[in-house]
């Protein structure tokens, strides 16, 4: 079966993955800017491992590989090394990139079993939790000819993100806006919720990505952090941080774009939307603040093949019997 039309017209693959390359510029210019030549290694450094998995996985197949898959792993690299802190090892980055590339050998198939950049970055963080929680204040840089920074660099203009003070019971010295424009702590490629937001309504004006699971991510998320606000936070300012902080516009932008691993209907793409923010909040509740967002969309992209068995319109002339099958 094939899960998405565009891999039957080349040029309009080619077109969705170049645009999801676009919308990459912006925020890696910020980072840049607030992190310095480091961010922009360590996204190069991904990438460069991503594609040469690529392509030597192909090579073994002896398999030439297409455009549009080495488009899409080169993005799959790029989003995962947004979701690090700039004070990484470099080795983080380069098992990033190979693990982001694994489900694109998929897409000559149709889809891939889970969204390969999200994968990376809770493996990663599973794998790394100290280090990736290191997080460094923006515009105090740390030289790029560090492979590996020591702990007494790192400590010297380490801090929290609001994050993951909100986790602690706390609250960020920022404003919301600096969160919204990204002058606050983080991850590379996350601080910046205003850029990814351009990014969203580039893909949106572009046709490459339907309104249904942001827009249901985001209102789930808000309404259940606004109910349930944790600790002693007042509650709508505990809602907007969690919006505005973290992987939440990130996995808006880059996760819900993905067609090769969102269900097909615009019913369950909802489904997706809803279910990611719901685990998204639970596992920010119960686990690792920060990782919350990554782990939801790989669940929920694991589980895409079930929604779609769901939610697929059955064709005329044929019934669905019990369990989905016809």
């Amino acid at each position: 079966m094939t899960y998405s039309p565009t891999l039957q017209d080349k040029t309009k693959a080619l077109s969705f993955a170049a645009d999801r390359c676009v919308i990459l510029l912006l925020p890696l210019v910020w980072s840049v800017y607030a992190y310095g030549a480091r961010a922009l290694f360590i996204t190069f450094i991904s990438v460069l491992f991503a594609l040469a998995f690529a392509l030597g996985v192909k090579g073994l197949q002896k398999q030439k590989a297409d455009p549009f898959t080495l488009l899409d792993t080169a993005v799959s690299g790029a989003v995962v090394a947004f979701t690090l802190p700039v004070s990484v090892p470099y080795y983080i980055p380069m098992l990033g990139g190979i693990l982001s590339a694994l489900p694109s050998l998929w897409l000559p198939a149709g889809r891939k079993p889970v969204n390969g950049a999200f994968f990376a970055a809770a493996t990663v963080r599973t794998l790394f939790p100290k280090l990736l929680s290191r997080a460094t204040q923006a515009f105090v840089y740390i030289s790029p000819w560090l492979f590996n920074p020591a702990e007494a660099d790192v400590n010297s203009f380490r801090t929290y993100t609001p994050l993951q003070l909100l986790a602690q019971g706390k609250v960020s010295s920022g404003t919301l806006w600096d969160q919204f424009y990204g002058t606050v702590s983080g991850n590379i490629g996350e601080i910046s919720f205003m850029l990814l937001l351009l990014g969203c309504i580039f893909l949106l004006v572009r046709k490459k990505m339907r309104l249904h699971a942001p827009v249901a991510f985001a209102f789930v998320l808000c309404l259940v952090t606004l109910i349930f606000p944790k600790g002693d936070n007042e509650a709508i300012f505990f809602m907007l941080v969690s919006l505005l902080s973290g992987g939440a516009m990130l996995t808006a932008v880059f996760a819900f774009s993905d067609t090769y691993s969102m269900p097909v209907t615009d019913t369950g793409k909802l489904v997706f939307g809803v279910g990611t923010a719901l685990l998204t909040v639970l596992i920010r509740y119960i686990g690792v603040a920060e990782e919350g967002v990554y782990a939801a969309v790989v669940i929920m992209s694991a589980v895409t093949p079930v929604i779609d068995r769901y939610t697929l319109p059955v064709a005329y002339g044929r019934t669905k019997v019990k369990g989905g099958k016809k």
